[in-house]
């Protein structure tokens, strides 16, 4: 059984790639996602094999992407994620590496790194937190040293996406201690460079086909022409690519809370008790109805926050709205349709222990709620 979705965003959305997605989550992440999940195989393969499909979508055509719409993008992340949404977590952050690359003003640097980011030849990895700095990304000490010819590179990284199997690191670094935002530039480090190393795959809670990592640069050697984004401009593609990535996640929640339904409205159907189906039980249908009413508000939401996107200009408040209603809309959901299946809801085979921990993993990527209240009341007082 599967969930209808009513909500539907505005614009032009390419059905044939939605479709594309969907059958490749059906073809190939409902059959992994738990092996995956379990430390019991790897998704980088997999991963290879969706990016040509999904991390062109928002490149410009004139730079051999899709050129089609954040709609588009975000309507593939729920089918992904309707599967599993820790998979389709690695794919949205390698996206998110595949756009910032295209805005580069570096053009021999985007020519050079972008065809292998769109074909699946590399593995991007975007890395911003540091072990001791995360919400005040402004802090960061990994230093990009000026030295003649370029930089040296030295320090760490934590909560590296796609840390196990990236080709390349998108690395934000302050090339002037104390300088806050003004000092941070934006490097591409390859995994063959000498002096890059990553630790072994942490072992999280959910969505360990993340591959997340942490990672050490001990003087890496670079010239300009390894600059994706000068001192005085990265900060700013941080920022949009964080909020490039809130979008994503709102869409990938959606789309796990989607695929529980999927899960709990067939279950709730198939199983008798007291003589009928679940599902004809009044408290039980009603549970699910109000999981349905709030995946539909969650999505309107996000594709509202899509919008701006649309036409170049995010509006950070509103996609911070998003990613915290949609993370807590999931979790909360998740919790109630597995309570629809009652003990069986427990088995792995169900898929929905899982996904739950996911949504769970998510509320921590790109900023929690309490920092998209931040972002929000921010915005309140900007109206006052």
């Amino acid at each position: 059984m599967s969930y209808q979705l009513l909500c539907h965003p505005e614009g032009v959305v390419n059905e044939d790639r939605v479709q594309d997605a969907r059958d490749f989550a059906e073809r190939e992440l409902r059959l992994n996602a738990e092996a995956w999940d379990r430390g019991m195989a790897s998704p980088e393969a997999a991963l290879r094999r969706i990016i040509p499909l999904v991390a062109p979508i928002l490149v410009p055509k004139d730079l051999g992407g899709h050129g089609e719409s954040v709609a588009t993008l975000l309507r593939c992340y729920e089918e992904l994620a309707r599967r599993d949404v820790g998979f389709t977590c690695a794919l949205a952050v390698h996206t998110a590496v595949t756009i910032a690359t295209s805005l580069s003003p570096n053009a021999a640097l985007r020519d050079r790194t972008l065809p292998g980011l769109m074909s699946g030849e590399s593995i991007g990895a975007f890395l911003l937190t540091e072990p001791q700095t995360g919400t005040d990304a402004t802090a960061i000490t990994c230093a990009a040293t000026p030295v003649e010819g370029g930089y040296r590179v030295s320090g760490a990284k934590a909560w590296v996406t796609n840390g196990r199997w990236a080709d390349v690191f998108a690395t934000f670094c302050q090339t002037a201690p104390g300088s806050g935002a003004k000092g941070i530039n934006a490097v591409i480090l390859r995994r063959d460079m000498a002096g890059l190393s990553t630790s072994d795959a942490l072992d999280l809670t959910g969505n360990m086909a993340m591959g997340t990592t942490d990672a050490a640069f001990d003087g890496i050697e670079l010239t300009e022409a390894d600059v994706a984004f000068a001192t005085g401009t990265a900060f700013r593609a941080a920022m949009y690519g964080i909020d490039v990535a809130r979008l994503g996640v709102a869409a990938m929640c959606n789309g796990a809370l989607a695929g529980a339904l999927d899960v709990a409205l067939g279950y709730a159907a198939e199983r008798q008790t007291f003589g009928r189906a679940v599902i004809d039980h009044q408290a039980m249908a009603f549970t699910l109805a109000e999981v349905a009413t709030g995946l539909e508000a969650s999505r309107a939401l996000t594709f509202q926050a899509a919008r701006p996107f649309e036409a170049g200009s995010p509006v950070a408040a509103l996609t911070a709205h998003a990613k915290k209603y949609a993370c807590r809309t999931a979790f909360e959901g998740i919790s109630q349709a597995m309570r629809a299946m009652g003990a069986n809801a427990l088995k792995r085979e169900n898929h929905l222990p899982r996904q739950l921990n996911g949504v769970r993993v998510t509320e921590c990527m790109d900023g929690t709620g309490e920092v998209q209240n931040i972002v929000i009341a921010r915005a309140l007082r900007a109206g006052v």
